[in-house]
Order: C-alpha cells, then sequence, then structure tokens
C-alpha cells in the first residue's frame, strides 16, 4: 500500500486518464467475448503434417509426392489418372503390355543374342512406368522356356523369384512379392 498521497494521486490519474481522454486501455470486445478460442486462431491442418507442427518437413513432402496422383498420358495422347496403392487402371495395363511384348517375343526365340535384347527391353519398359507412375513395376513374362519376372527396381531383375513353367505359380509369387513392395505386377502373356 502506497503511503505518500502524491504517489496516490499520480496513481489515480493514471487509472482515471483514459476515461477522462476517452480512450479505453482495454479492448472491450475482448470482454464480451467469454469463449477463449475461436476457430478463426485455430491453426488448419496440413495435408501430410504426420507430426502435427503446422509445416511439411522435406519427408512429409517426398511422402506427399509419392502418394499423389499422377497423369500418365498413353501412346494415343488420352491422359489417364493413376492413384498409388489403387490398382492400375485397365488402359495402362494394356499399354504396358503393348510396350513389353516385343521384347518378351525376343526373349522367346533361340538366336544367341535375342533373348538378352528382349530382357533388357522388358526392363527398359519396367523401368519407364515405374519412374511415370512413382512404383516399381514387375512384368511376368514367358521366356527362355519358362515364366520369369522383371521389375524395375535394379538391373537384376528385383524379385528373385525361380522361372517356372507354371504361369499361375508365377503370377501369384509376384503378386506375393508385390504386395510387400509396394509394386504393380503387369502379366504379358
Amino acid at each position: 500500500m502506497m503511503k505518500n498521497p502524491t504517489g496516490r494521486v499520480a496513481l489515480t490519474a493514471l487509472l482515471i486518464l483514459p476515461l477522462l481522454t476517452g480512450c479505453t486501455a482495454v479492448d472491450t470486445s475482448s470482454l464480451l467475448n467469454t469463449d477463449t478460442t475461436s476457430n478463426a486462431d485455430a491453426p488448419v491442418p496440413i495435408e501430410g503434417d504426420t507430426d502435427g507442427n503446422g509445416e511439411l518437413s522435406e519427408f512429409e513432402k517426398q511422402v506427399l509426392e509419392r502418394n499423389a496422383p499422377r497423369d500418365i498420358t498413353l501412346h494415343d495422347g488420352t491422359a489417364v489418372v493413376v492413384t498409388p496403392g489403387q490398382p492400375l487402371p485397365q488402359q495402362v495395363i494394356d499399354q504396358i503390355v503393348a510396350d513389353a511384348a516385343p521384347g518378351a517375343a525376343k526373349a522367346q526365340t533361340d538366336d544367341e543374342f535375342a533373348p538378352m535384347a528382349g530382357i533388357r527391353s522388358i526392363r527398359e519398359v519396367a523401368s519407364t512406368y515405374a519412374d511415370q507412375i512413382g512404383r516399381t513395376v514387375v512384368i511376368v513374362y514367358w521366356g527362355s522356356g519358362a515364366w520369369s519376372t522383371i521389375s524395375s527396381v535394379d538391373a537384376s531383375g528385383g524379385t528373385e523369384l525361380a522361372g517356372t513353367s507354371d504361369q499361375d505359380a508365377m503370377v501369384a509369387a509376384a503378386t506375393d512379392w508385390a504386395e510387400t513392395h509396394d509394386a504393380y505386377v503387369v502379366v504379358v502373356d
């Protein structure tokens, strides 16, 4: 408590001065609002912000990009949307098959060098579509007397599945591999 009368007068003047001049020291609109949180002040959730810090890290941006729908332009000029994690549209599958078929045909010949050229061609098709789709592409094809696979994973083909004479068994094995590797399987008959 102040014992000095001059100090009381000065304090009173400071408190009353804003009232006399028509100014208020406190915004009265905030006194009327009893709700301390408003929707305008609440942060808007950011898509892909998995840690909830209000901004996207480089990793979160990469995840968003990887999972974003992509337009694949077909040879006839039409665009087809591919959504990662969803089945490939039939038009895209048909185009991959059409592009890989010449390589698969070469892989079936008895010519000394054609099968290797065919395998390289199939791998190139798988890699090209994997780049466009954003996921690994595994192509099941008949070549060198067995059903085999080639994927876009690496130069070795990636799946390491042994060839078999049973197409259904190879497709099933490739599908199992693809499910655990976030990949798509395309069969060239």
